[in-house]
């Protein structure tokens, strides 16, 4: 009898117990960010794409700062000075956080800007 999803299959062959070919999983892109702190000092990473800027920090010895992280507070609010269009495109959530803390449309705000491709560079205004 076949296992679920042909689990029992894939580990034989995993493991060269059987010639059943394993299917490859498909390579995620990687994306390189660099976060520039209040102070000017740079910090640089490297994410898998569909990965936020609050999840990419978090391997940076000070990470962004972050209050809520469901785009309510504004916090996480970041600058973006290079690679703007690497970024996903702003939820209404988002922008009406931006609005309603009187920041600049311009701003992501780090806990749901995702980054899809390439590489970007921001400033954040709080760090850990």
């Amino acid at each position: 009898m076949p296992s679920p999803l042909g689990l029992r299959r894939r580990l034989k062959a995993l493991f060269g117990l059987d010639d059943a070919p394993v299917t490859a999983v498909p390579d995620i892109p990687k994306v390189s960010v660099t976060l520039v702190g209040p102070d000017g000092t740079e910090q640089v990473t490297e994410t898998f794409a569909g990965s936020t800027l609050v999840g990419a920090g978090a391997k940076l010895k000070r990470p962004i700062a972050t209050g809520c992280s469901e785009a309510n507070c504004g916090t996480c609010r970041v600058e973006v000075l290079e690679g703007a269009e690497n970024f996903s495109e702003q939820t209404a959530k988002e922008r009406a956080t931006l609005k309603e803390n009187n920041f600049s449309t311009s701003y992501r705000l780090a806990c749901r800007a995702e980054l899809i491709k390439g590489s970007v560079k921001v400033r954040a205004f709080e760090l850990i």
